[in-house]
């Protein structure tokens, strides 16, 4: 019969403080631009952490975490930290981000050290998630919950890909939609193998 494991079980399967520290990352940066929910972005947080992300960067009027010299309004740091706690659970401390207002300049310098940048936005040009060739190192660009990524950004991307939507709404949820793109890239770039030894 089938059993599923207890909470102590699967945290005594997990790495320990050093271990994570030196086990690799896998090199993809997520972007998440203009992001209005702190839950969205707690969320986010976590995904990218389970998949081992090489950075991910808050972007525009994307709320953050406190930092060591945050010159932000103590009110504002003490909720956006809290909130962003609340979903991203343990993952803050083991997610390596940062904060780029614009991150223009931040995605060219990546393309020219060898990045790819994927956008996920829907477009005349959109290709279904699915059908995208993936490669590695990579930059995987998410927008604002409902007027998604802005043009200046789509136009530095490589490839456009959309997830197909079935029912009435528009789109899915921006931390839902991060989480099937970024494991959809880890599957197709070999890093589930890599990573577990698991096929």
């Amino acid at each position: 019969m089938t059993q599923k494991k207890t909470t102590q079980e699967l945290i005594t399967e997990r790495p320990s403080a050093e271990e994570l520290r030196a086990m690799p990352r896998t090199p993809l940066i997520v972007i998440a631009d203009n992001i209005r929910s702190l839950d969205n972005v707690g969320l986010m947080f976590r995904l990218c952490e389970l998949a081992r992300v090489e950075l991910f960067v808050l972007a525009g009027y994307t709320g953050y975490p406190r930092t060591e010299k945050d010159t932000r309004p103590e009110g504002i740091i003490a909720r956006h930290d809290n909130r962003i706690q609340k979903t991203a659970v343990y993952a803050l401390p083991h997610q390596p981000w940062q904060y780029q207002e614009d991150p223009r300049d931040f995605i060219t310098q990546k393309k020219q050290g060898g990045y790819k940048v994927v956008a996920l936005e829907q477009t005349t040009n959109s290709i279904p998630y699915f059908a995208a060739t993936y490669t590695l190192p990579t930059i995987l660009i998410v927008g604002h919950e409902r007027l998604g990524v802005r043009q200046e950004l789509l136009e530095l991307a490589d490839t456009l890909i959309e997830i197909p939507i079935l029912g009435i709404g528009n789109s899915h949820n921006v931390a839902m939609a991060t989480g099937i793109i970024t494991s959809h890239i880890l599957e197709k770039t070999g890093q589930y193998t890599k990573n577990t030894g698991k096929s």
